[in-house]
């Protein structure tokens, strides 16, 4: 026989028997079924179980429960699981039930992965990057799918805190968390999604216990939904996903084991984060079948806050396409009294998946998270049907416990004034108390104080009047306005205004939209003010992606400081200006989500468009301008690289007459005498009244680090944590005729204004009740021109909160 038809036979009966012993694996016989657990009897999800001295076997799944056809040669099990020790069992076919129990590794046990990493398993990990594309839910053209979601929290007291307090209420409370949970939330929703960035999750049914109406959706908010990008979002933080490009740099890798399953083969494989690279460990489960996850653990530990999270994911292969089964989290918070904890477990589970398009499906792009009305209002017997699994007992009776005690105790009010409170109201009755009014500081007023107050939906849902009044003690002058707004739909995305107002502002400050604007920060570094009384009418409405405000206001301008327009060889020193403004916001992809009644942004990873138009007319000078203002803003964690942070300004006045200082362009400065307070999107090196312009462009750039470059501990609350970050700020702009303006002194950026920056964010991190982090963040900042003849540098402090 020649060597080749040889080699040929060979290959085939070679094939032949592994699809035999496939099918004699898996046909009929006794069905074997059982449960790995902890010596507590928690789950260990994607144990494996390898029959006898085979390489054959199964992996439990997330309830750490499995099940396989017995086998006359398989007459042991054994059972491994990461940092606990592995178990051997012998087995006979009676064995129809198994409870298997394994024995943790000791606490100061610590494994340490080796530096080198095998050829094989090199090869494993860089075949999964390069089919991770494939198999990315985000990539497929659509998809459509149920998701069951459900939330358990739970409060713990540790037993011995709870030993020395024999207290009768200290009894009560143990008794009360052995019968029930803190919290449960059950959530049904329907998901669809369309290449490339469209995305529809209706919430069909939700409950959350002892609270009547809806509050939000915790789907979209917490739960990352797969693991093939570069990052893992949970809870809005990224975590470096342990199947990112680049992998090697950031991950300790090791294969533990190798189980086949008929002819497929499922490989296990453990990692640990470099030094400072990465935050989660775990365990990855690589199918031969694509390449594809098929089960992926992930798991962190903040050292400060004692924050745990971990993360469990099972996927299925449906219709030839891997897609997610199963998705659950945990997070553990520890509190920063007597030890106790908060405990949070959600678990998901989808079916019902379906590739093919509907051709009628309309995608609601300003609701990406649509809660139904009748949502909260399903019936038991309903939830019964669309629950994949049974409520355990203590599930049960908290919706039953406290449904009854929050019925009885007014829960609901709370939960009013928790509404207003994400909007900076306080509801009194009838009336809602602004609390932005009540008191603010600049270095033009100094402290102001004052009060607003408007009507709520107990006299009105679809409309609102209100007024306000400040007293600047610094000024020792009053402000005051008044407003009405009638709201055309149910979510307050189409308000038409009126509003009368007599107050200050700061001459020339770019305006183009609040998310830019950092008025906060503008109002208190504000030294020159202008009086301005007039009267804004405006509609509001948000289409899809895009939001747009039509205004058109008629106002006095009075500057209070020294200054005087020439125009027409006549001196100014009062505007009266009527302007008709447009202002657009449009960011594609972006995805929302309702909060009592109201949608917010949850972000987007595409680019955030800005645009303000403005035509008007100064009367009393009888001059006609028109004004554009654009604007670019992008955010992006990019893998091996770090966050980058971009944002591009222009403008023009476009009739080529210079104008007022109080209608032109002032540079967006955040220095304030020889310190500046650091918020991305503001010059540091510039006073807010250095430059104005007719025309400008003016740009924003930030490199941060995600990781720091070591963690040292001051104080048991107080640590040293840098993450460096490098910017640079462009400001480039010019002016027709500044000989027009009198009495003030000012530049004109037309050769370039050149910013770079050095900062060190979180150099300081105080750990506040064990929730999250308040950090001081530092940096110095050079320009490189001295036309203002100040000092070339400039230190900078901010500060910033990290959950």
């Amino acid at each position: 026989m020649q060597p080749l038809i040889k080699f040929q036979l060979i290959k085939h009966l070679l094939s032949i028997a592994i699809i035999l012993l496939g099918a004699t694996f898996n046909s009929t016989g006794q069905k074997i079924t059982g449960k790995i657990s902890d010596s507590t009897g928690k789950a260990l999800p994607f144990a494996t179980i390898k029959f006898g001295n085979t390489r054959q076997g199964i992996i439990a799944d997330l309830d750490g429960k499995f099940q396989f056809n017995y086998k006359p040669f398989i007459s042991s099990l054994e059972i491994s699981y990461l940092n606990y020790k592995t178990k051997n069992i012998n087995f006979i076919k009676t064995d129809t039930l198994l409870n298997i129990s394994l024995e943790a590794l000791p606490a100061n046990f610590t494994i340490v992965l080796p530096a080198g990493i095998s050829t094989k398993l090199k090869r494993i990990l860089n075949t999964a990057i390069q089919n991770r594309h494939k198999h990315n839910p985000d990539n497929y053209n659509w998809y459509q799918c149920n998701v069951y979601y459900k939330m358990v929290a739970d409060f713990s007291i540790p037993d011995s805190i709870l030993q020395k307090d024999t207290s009768a209420q200290s009894r009560n409370f143990k008794k009360l968390m052995e019968q029930q949970n803190v919290l449960v939330n059950e959530t049904y929703s329907k998901r669809t999604w369309q290449k490339p960035a469209r995305l529809q999750e209706v919430i069909i049914a939700t409950r959350l216990s002892g609270i009547k109406r809806p509050i939000t959706s915790l789907v979209t908010d917490v739960l990352p939904f797969h693991a093939y990008n570069d990052f893992i979002n949970f809870n809005g933080k990224d975590y470096k996903s342990p199947l990112s490009k680049g992998l090697f740099q950031f991950f300790n890798f090791t294969l533990s084991e190798e189980v086949l399953s008929g002819t497929d083969t499922l490989w296990v494989i453990n990692y640990l984060p470099k030094k400072n690279q990465a935050d989660l460990r775990g365990t990855l489960y690589i199918h031969s079948d694509g390449y594809a996850i098929s089960n992926l653990k992930a798991h962190s530990t903040d050292p400060g806050t004692k924050r745990e999270i971990g993360i469990e994911q099972q996927y299925r292969k449906i219709d030839s396409l891997w897609f997610p089964h199963q998705l659950n989290y945990t997070l553990t918070l520890q509190m920063a009294v007597n030890n106790s904890a908060i405990y949070m477990k959600g678990v998901s589970f989808i079916d019902s998946v379906n590739f093919q398009p509907l051709e009628k499906f309309k995608f609601d792009r300003a609701h990406t998270t649509k809660l139904l009305p009748t949502a909260h209002l399903t019936k038991d017997t309903t939830w019964q049907n669309i629950r994949p699994v049974n409520l355990e007992p203590k599930e049960a009776r908290t919706f039953l416990v406290m449904d009854s005690l929050t019925k009885n105790k007014g829960f609901d009010k709370l939960l009013q004034v928790g509404e207003k409170l994400v909007e900076s109201k306080l509801p009194v009755n009838k009336f809602d108390i602004n609390l932005d009014r009540i008191y603010s500081y600049n270095n033009y007023e100094n402290s102001r104080i004052g009060l607003g107050l408007q009507t709520n939906e107990k006299i009105s849902k679809r409309m609102s009047i209100g007024g306000w009044a400040g007293y600047g003690l610094g000024d020792k002058a009053w402000k005051y306005g008044a407003f009405a707004e009638y709201y055309a739909d149910q979510f307050k995305e189409f308000i038409i205004r009126g509003s009368y107002y007599s107050d200050l502002k700061d001459p020339g400050r770019l305006q183009i939209n609040k998310e830019l604007d950092k008025n906060y920060l503008r109002m208190f570094l504000i030294t020159r003010a202008d009086k301005i009384e007039g009267w804004n009418a405006s509609i509001e409405k948000k289409f899809g992606y895009l939001t747009a405000t039509l205004s058109g206001r008629k106002e006095n301008i009075q500057p209070l400081y020294s200054y005087q327009f020439n125009y027409k060889n006549a001196g100014f020193t009062s505007f009266n200006v009527l302007e008709a403004n447009l202002n657009l916001r449009f960011a594609y992809g972006e995805t929302t989500a309702p909060v009592f009644g109201k949608y917010y942004s949850t972000g987007t990873k595409y680019p955030v468009f800005y645009a303000n138009v403005s035509r008007g007319v100064i009367r009393n000078l009888q001059l006609n301008f028109t004004q554009i203002v654009a604007a670019i803003s992008w955010q992006k964690n990019i893998n091996r690289f770090g966050k980058e942070r971009f944002l591009l300004i222009g403008g023009t006045t476009t009739n080529g007459q210079t104008l007022p200082l109080s209608k032109s362009f002032a540079a967006n400065g955040f220095l304030n005498d020889d310190r500046s307070v650091y918020v991305f999107g503001g010059m540091q090196t510039i006073r807010p009244y250095d430059y104005y312009m007719d025309k400008f462009i003016n740009l924003y750039w930030m490199h941060e680090i995600s990781q720091p470059l070591f963690n040292f501990k001051l104080t048991k609350l107080l640590s040293v944590s840098p993450k460096p970050a490098v910017g640079h700020n462009i400001l480039l702009g010019t002016m027709s005729n500044p000989g027009v303006h009198k009495n003030v002194s000012f530049s004109v950026p037309d050769n370039a204004y050149h910013e770079s920056g050095l900062m060190m964010n979180q150099l300081l991190r105080l750990r506040v009740f064990n929730l999250f982090y308040a950090g001081l963040t530092t940096g110095y900042f050079y320009h490189w021109t001295n036309e203002l003849n100040t000092l070339n540098g400039k230190f900078v402090f901010g500060v910033n909160a990290e959950f």
